[in-house]
């Protein structure tokens, strides 16, 4: 068990205990998800409790109560033979109690040992996911009368408000897990450019991708996007049921999850090595905006700064192309671009590929780690361009005097190049 987790926990209770009145955090493990009837879709641990204590267990709860004698909790059930006969027996919980030095409760009533843990405490940080033993309580505390609530919270706030400050910052550890996620795409991506050619499917492309995440012992992050043409004027596209065409680019926005750390790309290639000089406009604007956004962070920036450099680059853009017409001053002024950029510049990545981030309205810090993601969208025909899309992503890391491209080792974003490659 590696060292960190310890830490973690450490720095989870010492920000719990500068509160003036008792306080505890309840983070417990994930349900199973019903797909139907009585099969499951395939389990995904908790991020808060695999974040604090390394498990991916999803039958146990932890409680760190910084107030009481004994601060680390972990609730477990008692061992179910025959659900270990058909599911196989659960990591020991035990060892992981030595190594938190925390008290372990046996129960097979995990909410009323929550409930007696919080005796004491006037707020609690519990979590909403449904089915988990924290959101639970979260309800039977909200549920109950002033008169039941004595010696229990009245303060009930969401455990992300806590779990996302200490989330934030990624250590080394979770740096290096990131750039090996980010790795295993890249080397998807590019292992899938042979079958990106006039005739293929679109779900085709994403069925290599994630097949090439398993073989490498990855999982996808999220639902693979694989866009040709049209497709890529919807932002989040899942169809997957269109054949590219020649002359087309289509959007590749995947990611590995390995070892619980995502990554996401998103890449634009060119069908048969050919686009109109209008798409290549359209390319060149959105990779501009891109680089000059990535060029933007560095520490005590704040992100909404990030996002305004895309954005302005965006909108020289579009009046070049005869969409916006304008001072530009006056058309950032009145967010003119926003017909067509209608999203954020990005978002935390870590465990989760939309990891947890305290506020929007974010200075960035050294250790966080961010997408930069400007993306232009055409839902009709528009000025010279067809129905398409055009994002380009990449991972970005905070460093001490700037910033790292976590995602460097991807495919090459220079169009000429790209052309020459999948023309060949």
């Amino acid at each position: 068990m590696k060292p960190i987790f310890r830490s973690r926990v450490k720095k989870a209770l010492a920000i719990l205990a500068q509160s003036g009145s008792p306080e505890a955090l309840i983070v417990s493990g994930n349900p199973s998800a019903i797909r139907s009837r009585d099969t499951h879709f395939p389990y995904r641990p908790n991020s808060d409790l695999f974040y604090l204590t390394g498990s991916t267990s999803g039958e146990i709860t932890l409680v760190l109560r910084p107030h009481s004698k004994q601060p680390v909790v972990l609730i477990a059930p008692p061992t179910d033979p025959l659900k270990n006969l058909w599911e196989g027996a659960p990591a020991p919980i035990k060892p992981l109690a030595k190594f938190l030095n925390a008290e372990l409760v046996t129960t097979s009533d995990p909410l009323k040992a929550v409930l007696n843990a919080l005796r004491g405490c006037t707020t609690a940080y519990l979590q909403s996911i449904p089915g988990t033993v924290s959101a639970a309580a979260k309800a039977d505390l909200s549920n109950r009368g002033a008169h039941a609530l004595r010696g229990l919270p009245t303060s009930l706030v969401e455990a992300e408000a806590l779990t996302a400050k200490l989330r934030l910052i990624k250590d080394p550890s979770e740096v290096a897990a990131i750039k090996e996620s980010a790795t295993i795409t890249a080397d998807a991506i590019a292992n899938a450019l042979p079958l990106i050619e006039a005739g293929v499917r679109e779900r085709d492309i994403a069925a290599f991708l994630e097949y090439f995440y398993k073989v490498h012992e990855a999982e996808p992050a999220f639902g693979t996007i694989i866009a040709s043409g049209p497709s890529a004027a919807t932002l989040h596209y899942h169809a997957l049921s269109r054949k590219l065409k020649k002359g087309e680019l289509v959007l590749i926005d995947t990611g590995a999850e390995h070892n619980m750390y995502a990554s996401d790309i998103s890449r634009m290639i060119p069908v048969g090595g050919q686009l109109s000089p209008e798409l290549k406009d359209l390319y060149d604007i959105v990779l501009r905006a891109q680089l000059m956004a990535i060029k933007k962070v560095r520490p005590g920036v704040e992100i909404s700064e990030v996002y305004k450099a895309a954005a302005t680059e965006l909108t020289y853009g579009l009046k070049y192309l005869g969409i916006l017409k304008g001072p530009v001053s006056h058309l950032m002024k009145k967010g003119a671009f926003k017909e067509w950029f209608p999203h954020g510049i990005g978002h935390s990545l870590g465990i989760d590929v939309h990891d947890a981030s305290p506020a929007k309205a974010i200075t960035l810090e050294k250790g966080m780690v961010v997408t930069i993601e400007p993306g232009l969208y055409f839902q009709k025909p528009t000025g010279p361009l067809p129905v398409c899309g055009v994002r380009i992503e990449d991972d970005v890391l905070v460093t001490t005097r700037g910033h790292e491209v976590l995602t460097d080792g991807a495919i090459t974003k220079d169009l000429a190049t790209l052309l020459t490659i999948m023309g060949g």
